[in-house]
């Protein structure tokens, strides 16, 4: 099992494929597992480097304070050990505010950034919603009951017409062996982020990219990111929603590689 001691961690991580580094940082809560569909297609052309933060998978999970900067300090951490000086950085939701940290703070480090259903500031009505999951997670609900109640905040509408992948979608959120209790859940969740006065230092080329039907981060908050970021260019899936990397991995993917395509 691959880790590496990174300040006071140790992180686990996995490489797949050779050439540029790309760097992907999951989201609230998840580990390298939720870009499941994505490192098979991305290794084909890049050197993929998934890991997962503090407080997820298979990462150590202190039960201190952190913060975004803590975490993009250890994704840093993780390329100085594994000898790469710089890296195309993805970042979903949460994985997208350390993405924005590591380019306004370490510029030479982000030789692009795919910023993913993520945002420039905390919203709140996705605080909010994470923190009544984070209350149900303390209070004792059950994982199936839980994964039933975040499904809808994932995923479009129209994948409830279709009972046998609600199942499909509730079974493995559950049957995931990386689960961190509530805890490392509440410590990534009280992490502070707004970076609104500093994204106009971010020298990086920029792809915002967001599912149409977003309800954690809505379509409003990547048009705000995408304004704040020098050489950001937005698109908008017509049929994503927050975990649109899941629910239609292909267009995301295609996205995804036109863009690295252009940065050549």
């Amino acid at each position: 099992m691959p880790t590496v001691k990174v300040g006071d961690i140790n992180m686990y991580y996995e490489i797949h494929g050779k050439g540029e580094p790309l760097l992907m940082i999951a989201g609230l809560g998840l580990d390298l597992t939720t870009w499941q569909f994505q490192i098979p297609e991305f290794s084909k052309k890049y050197q993929v480097v998934a890991f997962d933060n503090r407080g997820a998978g298979r990462t150590d999970a202190p039960d201190e304070p952190y913060s975004i900067r803590m975490m993009a300090d250890d994704a840093v951490g993780l390329m100085d050990a594994l000898g790469i000086g710089e890296a195309h950085i993805l970042g979903g939701s949460m994985g997208g505010c350390i993405a924005q940290k590591i380019a306004i703070e370490r510029p030479g480090r982000a030789k692009s950034l795919i910023l993913a259903a993520t945002t420039a500031a905390n919203y709140p009505v996705s605080m909010h919603i994470v923190s009544a999951w984070f209350a149900a997670m303390t209070e004792g609900i059950s994982s199936k009951t839980l994964a039933k109640l975040q499904l809808p905040y994932f995923v479009t509408s129209q994948l409830f017409e279709k009972p046998e992948m609600v199942t499909m979608w509730v079974d493995a959120m559950v049957a995931n062996p990386y689960r961190r209790p509530a805890y490392a859940y509440g410590r990534q969740l009280a992490t502070e982020h707004d970076a609104r006065g500093q994204l106009k230092q971010t020298t990086s080329p920029t792809l915002v990219l967001v599912g149409k039907e977003d309800i954690i981060f809505p379509v409003k908050l990547s048009e705000e990111l995408a304004a704040l970021i020098p050489k950001a260019k937005l698109v908008v899936l017509e049929e994503g929603g927050h975990g649109f990397w899941l629910e239609i991995p292909d267009k995301f993917n295609q996205a995804v590689l036109d863009f690295l395509a252009q940065i050549g």
